[in-house]
């Protein structure tokens, strides 16, 4: 939970968004200030001060009407969503709520209650829902309580007189209704640890018209405070709330269905969680935040407490725990791994013939010339007809790795002012000049959730009278790795294109070097015959150089794509997890991370300075769009 000075911030966000979204706000906050006045008080805190209104301050009851007044948690019906009987609803959520109902109703009927069997003392441990067919999500510290960990697997946790514990979802769960609609949990697939985001996936029997809920891929966008709510089962929990207030918003029922909407109040893409001001209690940890306008899970609810904040794991992190798993587990729907997918076409050496290959004076020569790095204690796949190890294509260049099989930089020259836009065209292809064994095609990408990512954009070299074949070029195996089918890469892949328009760019021109980060630590995949052997880079770099229009000197600039690796310090996770972030950053700690070394471009870059023992963190600018580049010395 957050201190008392972050939880005074989440609140004062939450008000100013009511102050919008709700006309007689102040009025509303006057009639509790003077009604607040008229309590009866209790003398010894009357005397000391505590409970004067004037010390709470407008802020103060401004908090209980965001929390306890707009607020409501509606019940959850066989036929709908009831939004009357419940306290007042934010007039904006109360529309969203109204509008969406069906939609919303057909995402709850996949959440459910997890009821135990044999437990001393617990009916129920909390919520989940469904994620795939048989696939469940719920907390860390809600499976915890009824399984366990043995000796890299698990187990149920013996119960009442020895006996092994039970769980089943229960996807009804109506106040009033005695009818119950029960999946068994039939395996536990995977607890996190406690250093890892607060989630556990179970094994369940399908069930009913219970489905699974849409997981959104990537976090919401930084400059939006979507309305949400979370569904699920709040338990009674007099210890840590107002009993009367706790009864007046969920209408003294507990354990049963409910919708509660709210906003979304803070939330950061360095971390994979969000946070929001729905009102929750205990029994809610395990379940999905949905958006309201769509239906889409936002986050994992697991942790929270009334008139306090709420926390979320990001969909993303469970979108990728799901695919992790799905590719592991016997009986899944999924594709025949073994059946051979279709062999790669191969491009002749013979074809290359003339290509002119990244040219390391395009931007002039002398202190303007741009070499390509020192490969350090990496070593270069053999090519044919290049004695240097450089694969030359139309205006660009691949060092292959031989040891990755995957590329180990490229590089490429740009020229906007001969730019051709042409349509996307062009089928992946292998290169005939190197050994297929320092080189992966398409059996590395089949059946899985990893697509072939661009190391040169397609349309980069695409300039001059070689535009058609330089943009073919780029369709080769030996200019792809794999990245995730979530990857957001929206400034990522902005990144030419934000530097090609900076009024700092001199003729239009830039030269960009590109390629993964490979470390000893990436992990394989466990089932891709032919290709078992390729690790799978998770983060990339990429450096653009400019000639400065200001100082007609060499302006180089570095960024990764990432998911906070290089950024600040992780453990292992079993899941890739988190979402991608393109940063700036300085070249030296690009080349300490890759082992490329740079020469004469660390002295380009605006921000500057050896790799030195500064966190990460104080010196990694978020890129969010054109305005965020430093390109200039500081």
């Amino acid at each position: 939970m957050p201190g008392k000075a972050g939880t005074r911030r989440m609140f004062r966000s939450q008000i100013d968004q009511v102050r919008h979204t709700t006309p007689d706000f102040e009025d509303r906050a006057a009639a509790i200030l003077e009604a607040r006045r008229r309590m009866p008080q209790p003398a010894g805190l009357l005397a000391a001060g505590a409970l004067r209104p004037e010390a709470l301050g407008r802020h103060g009851l401004a908090e209980a009407i965001v929390l306890a007044q707009l607020r409501p948690a509606f019940f959850v019906t066989p036929s709908g969503i009831d939004t009357a009987d419940a306290i007042e609803a934010d007039p904006r959520l109360l529309a969203l709520v109204t509008g969406n109902a069906a939609l919303l109703h057909a995402a709850s009927r996949g959440v459910g209650r997890i009821d135990l069997l044999h437990h001393a003392s617990l009916p129920f441990a909390g919520t989940g829902f469904l994620i795939d067919d048989t696939l469940a999500v719920t907390n860390r510290h809600v499976a915890a309580v009824f399984a366990e960990d043995l000796r890299g697997g698990y187990r149920m946790r013996p119960g009442r007189f020895g006996t092994p514990m039970e769980a089943r979802l229960d996807y009804h769960g109506f106040v009033g209704a005695e009818t119950r609609l029960h999946a068994e949990v039939t395996g536990i697939l995977y607890i996190a640890r406690d250093h890892e985001p607060d989630f556990a996936l179970l094994r369940v029997v399908p069930q009913g018209d219970a489905t699974p809920l849409e997981l959104l891929g990537v976090p919401p966008l930084r400059d939006r405070r979507p309305a949400v709510a979370v569904i699920g089962y709040p338990a009674e929990d007099g210890s840590r709330n107002d009993p009367d207030l706790m009864d007046e918003v969920f209408r003294g029922r507990y354990g049963v269905k409910r919708l509660a909407p709210g906003f979304v109040s803070e939330y950061s893409r360095d971390a994979p969680v969000l946070m929001a001001d729905y009102s929750s209690l205990g029994g809610n940890s395990g379940s999905p935040v949905v958006a309201l306008e769509d239906g889409r899970v936002l986050g994992l609810h697991f942790a929270g407490r009334f008139m306090e904040a709420n926390h979320a794991v990001t969909a993303d992190v469970i979108a990728a725990a799901r695919r992790g798993v799905l590719t592991r587990l016997p009986g899944t729907a999924l594709p025949d791994m073994d059946a051979p997918g279709p062999e790669a076409p191969v491009s002749p050496g013979a074809d290359f013939a003339g290509r002119n290959g990244y040219d390391p004076d395009f931007l002039g020569t002398g202190d303007l010339s741009v070499p390509l790095p020192g490969l350090g204690p990496w070593q270069a796949a053999p090519v044919s007809d290049a004695a240097d190890g450089a694969l030359r294509y139309r205006n660009f260049s691949v060092i292959q790795s031989a040891a990755r099989r995957l590329p180990l930089l490229t590089a490429v020259n740009i020229d906007g002012a001969q730019a051709r836009r042409l349509k996307r065209r062009g089928s992946w292809r292998l290169d005939g000049r190197l050994d297929l064994a320092h080189q992966i095609g398409n059996e590395l990408y089949l059946r899985n959730a990893l697509d072939r990512g661009h190391m040169v954009r397609r349309r980069d070299p695409g300039w001059g009278p070689g535009a058609a074949e330089a943009e073919g070029d780029t369709f080769h195996y030996t200019n792809c790795a794999p990245q995730h089918e979530d990857l957001n890469q929206k400034d990522w892949l902005g990144l030419e294109d934000y530097i090609l328009e900076a009024a700092e760019t001199r003729d239009f021109r830039v030269s960009v070097l590109t390629g993964p980060v490979f470390r000893d630590t990436d992990r394989r995949l466990t089932a891709q015959p032919g290709a078992e052997d390729v690790p799978i880079p998770e983060e990339f770099w990429k450096i653009a150089v400019m000639v400065h229009a200001d100082t007609g000197r060499l302006s180089a600039t570095g960024y990764v794509l990432s998911q906070g690796r290089m950024i600040r310090p992780l453990v292992e996770s079993a899941f890739v997890y988190g979402s991608y972030r393109t940063y700036q950053l300085p070249l030296a700690r690009i080349g300490a991370e890759t082992g490329l070394a740079f020469g004469a471009l660390l002295e380009a870059d605006p921000l500057g300075g050896p790799p030195g023992e500064t966190a990460l963190a104080d010196v990694a600018r978020i890129i969010d769009g054109p305005d965020s580049l430093v390109l200039s010395p500081r």
